[in-house]
């Protein structure tokens, strides 16, 4: 167990990444340089020299020219040909000319080591000889082709190690790792003869070359086994040593040149490996067609390898097995393992399997549109013989009108989607939200959620969670309590086709946020309601119930009268709040200076009371604020009537700010407090008081030399009226707190009854 502990791991692999990196560069750099750039040219012997060096030692040799041969003091001379050029020898047809080649190759290298080298050039000056002295290769004269494989080899290797350090007892994190090591030898060996200037040693290029094939077949029968294992175990683990036997035989024939053409024992092998490959491929997709996590990684693996692996076959070995050339440079197209591998390492060390499966077919469609477009120019281009300008601008438009619309389709049939559209989402929460009963809402929420993943377990979460959470990498996913629902866990979206990604998520924490807003919503408006019930209810009994039970009293018929009409103005009052929200203050004054004005009449008493500005304000008041206004200022009249002996009353109205002032004063003997007090159940100025206070206002008895005068004061907009908190909802200026206990508002109300 020791032997695997990551740090020792990623150590061990650090270790031998600098020093295959060291050797690589010695190998690199240690061959002689001229300082020019070599291409070959289309008639048989010859090799241009398409730029030199401006500080290398061929400096002084003219460009363009051509490079015939090259010499030595001794006199010996070897003519250039075509094929010295070549950048990888298994791409010539027979084991016999990639012998020829590196007999070439040895003799060219070893003139290039003597002191003095005679370049043969032909350019438009007609023949040169330059004498030139070889120096050492600059490291910034290694071409891209040389980097891509360089950073290919040691990436590999190190996401293979990582891969490695997470799992390190688990076999198919082990085959990665040796994946990851047979790209890093076959891409190193490679980069060294690939990107030499004109020759390297051929003993060392049969060795480089015999190193390369055992990384490309190292690396395939690494993936076949590992995808005979991961996602699901296909085969006895013992059966796959038959691969390493298989892959050893096939070197040997290789190496050894046992069969005549280079596309038998070198190519053939390897695109047998990767046919191999995308058969177990196909075998693992039907065997986790019920596990989700599993068919997850396979998407993204399998596209890795198909995608990146399938490239180099097409454009590299395919053509080779044809007798034709590579598409592109090997050297570059080493860069699609680097690919491979970063897809592959995410897949196998599971990091965020949930959005494995979305990047997925995001790959597989963009790729698919790239070979669409090409497929149709070439065929355009190729075959129908048209113009590129135009063939390119046909394939744009087929995979505009063509492609494109059946991606989306192929998307919708492959990808399971929620049968709850984004613009009935909020619709259907706020049916869960103002269900009748909590059970309802449980039902409707869990019916919701149904619908939008489709689980096939759905189940309360214990312990709770406060947010949404992806757990079992996509397996499940976790909900806090929500719609008098505990916290639930829902597992095997889409029936188990599919994984919870990051959009999933997204969606469901949306989806929370919103029912917890509308829930916070539905609970103003209930609690609005209430206190609305509990205002009318409060309002029936102290105003309009002691009344009429006062009225039961009266012996006198014409006092019975007056308790009736003033009942029937409370109720009157009432009814408006109800069938109104709001009313005008101008309308307010005008229907209490009318009342006031019959009362006080009734009473033989003359009512004084000036028109104000404030009498043609059109500012909606809120119920509990008219209601109050009527309810102190009917009270003062009646107390009025009732004790003051008076002969006039002066009313005036003033708007200040946001407050409403009505000052009620009168010339009778002056108001007993004792008298004004009133009965138990709530009438006379301990109720004003209460209801004054309450609504953030006041009420006072202010000194007067004749009779009596009384100031009320209250806020005009609803927002001023003071609450518990103010952060709390209102549902159209009703306030959304439940009914307050009304001992301190109570005393307050004492207190200043007392004082006036």
């Amino acid at each position: 167990m020791s032997h695997w502990l990551p740090n020792r791991i990623m150590q061990t692999a650090a270790l031998i990444c600098v020093g295959a990196c060291l050797l690589v560069f010695w190998l690199v750099l240690n061959q002689p340089w001229l300082g020019m750039t070599l291409a070959p040219q289309a008639e048989p012997g010859a090799v241009r020299i398409v730029a030199v060096d401006p500080d290398g030692p061929a400096r002084m040799v003219p460009v363009p020219s051509r490079l015939v041969a090259i010499g030595s003091d001794n006199g010996s001379r070897i003519e250039l040909v075509t094929g010295d050029l070549v950048e990888e020898p298994d791409t010539l047809q027979t084991y016999a000319m990639a012998a020829q080649f590196m007999q070439r190759q040895t003799l060219l290298a070893s003139m290039l080591r003597d002191k003095r080298v005679t370049l043969h050039v032909e350019s438009e000056r007609g023949p040169l000889e330059v004498i030139v002295t070889p120096t050492r290769r600059p490291i910034t004269d290694l071409p891209s082709s040389f980097w891509v494989q360089f950073i290919t080899g040691m990436g590999s290797l190190l996401l293979g190690a990582w891969v490695l350090a997470l799992r390190p007892q688990d076999l198919p994190t082990r085959l990665f790792a040796v994946a990851g090591a047979m790209i890093m030898i076959s891409a190193y060996g490679a980069a060294v003869y690939s990107s030499r200037e004109l020759a390297i040693d051929g003993g060392l290029v049969r060795v480089l070359s015999a190193l390369n094939h055992i990384g490309a077949l190292g690396f395939g029968a690494a993936m076949i086994a590992l995808f005979l294992l991961y996602p699901r175990p296909l085969v006895n683990p013992r059966l796959l040593l038959a691969l390493p036997a298989i892959t050893i035989a096939w070197l040997a024939i290789d190496i050894l040149r046992l069969p005549e053409e280079q596309a038998t024992g070198a190519q053939l092998p390897i695109l047998t490996y990767m046919l191999v490959l995308v058969g177990a491929i196909g075998v693992q997709w039907f065997a986790t067609r019920r596990d989700p996590r599993g068919r997850a990684a396979l998407r993204w693996l399998g596209l890795s390898v198909i995608v990146g692996a399938g490239a180099f076959v097409v454009l590299i070995i395919a053509p080779i097995l044809v007798n034709a050339a590579p598409v592109m440079q090997q050297g570059h197209a080493f860069g699609f393992f680097l690919l491979i591998y970063a897809g592959l390492a995410l897949g196998v060390s599971r990091y965020r399997l949930f959005d494995l499966d979305e990047w997925a077919f995001r790959v597989m469609f963009y790729t698919g549109g790239v070979a669409l477009l090409l497929a149709v120019d070439a065929l355009l281009l190729y075959v129908m013989h048209l113009q590129h300008d135009v063939s390119f601008s046909i394939a744009l438009l087929a995979l505009a009108f063509i492609y494109l619309p059946a991606r989306d389709s192929l998307r919708a049939r492959l990808q399971p989607r929620s049968r709850v559209e984004s613009h009935e989402l909020f619709r259907e929460v706020v049916d869960v939200t103002f269900a009748a009963s909590a059970q309802e809402r449980s039902g409707r929420w869990h019916g919701l959620l149904r619908r939008l993943f489709d689980p096939l377990v759905m189940t309360p979460l214990e312990p709770a969670v406060d947010d949404v959470e992806i757990g079992q990498e996509g397996l499940e996913v976790r909900l806090p309590a929500i719609a008098d629902t505990p916290s639930l866990q829902l597992r095997y979206p889409w029936r188990g086709e599919k994984l919870f990604g990051s959009s999933d998520r997204d969606l469901a924490r949306e989806l929370v946020r919103l029912m917890r807003y509308v829930e916070v919503s539905r609970d103003a408006f209930e609690r609005g309601g209430v206190e609305e019930r509990r205002r009318i209810a409060r309002d029936l009994h102290d105003d309009v119930g002691a009344r009429l039970l006062s009225g039961l009293y009266k012996t006198e018929v014409t006092e019975t009268h007056r308790v009736l009409r003033d009942a029937l103005a409370d109720i009157r009052t009432i009814v408006s709040g109800l069938s109104a929200d709001q009313l005008p203050l101008g309308q307010v004054i005008a229907a209490l200076r009318h009342e006031g004005g019959e009362r006080l009449a009734a009473a033989g008493i003359d009512l004084h009371w000036p028109l104000a500005a404030v009498d043609d304000s059109a500012k909606l008041l809120d119920y509990r604020i008219y209601r109050s206004i009527a309810s102190a200022h009917r009270e003062i009249v009646s107390n009025v009537i009732r004790h003051a002996q008076a002969t006039r009353v002066n009313v005036t109205v003033a708007q200040e700010d946001r407050m409403l002032s009505i000052r009620i004063t009168d010339d009778g003997v002056g108001l007993d407090p004792a008298n004004a007090n009133g009965n138990a159940q709530g009438n006379g100025l301990r109720g004003i008081i209460r209801r004054l206070d309450d609504l953030g206002g006041s009420f006072a008895a202010l000194p007067v030399a004749r009779g009596s005068a009384f100031e009320i004061r209250i806020p005009l907009i609803a927002d001023a009226v003071a609450t518990d908190d103010a952060n709390e909802p209102h549902i159209q200026g009703v306030s959304s707190h439940p009914a307050r206990a009304y001992s301190e508002p109570a005393d307050a109300a004492q207190r200043m009854y007392d004082r006036s």
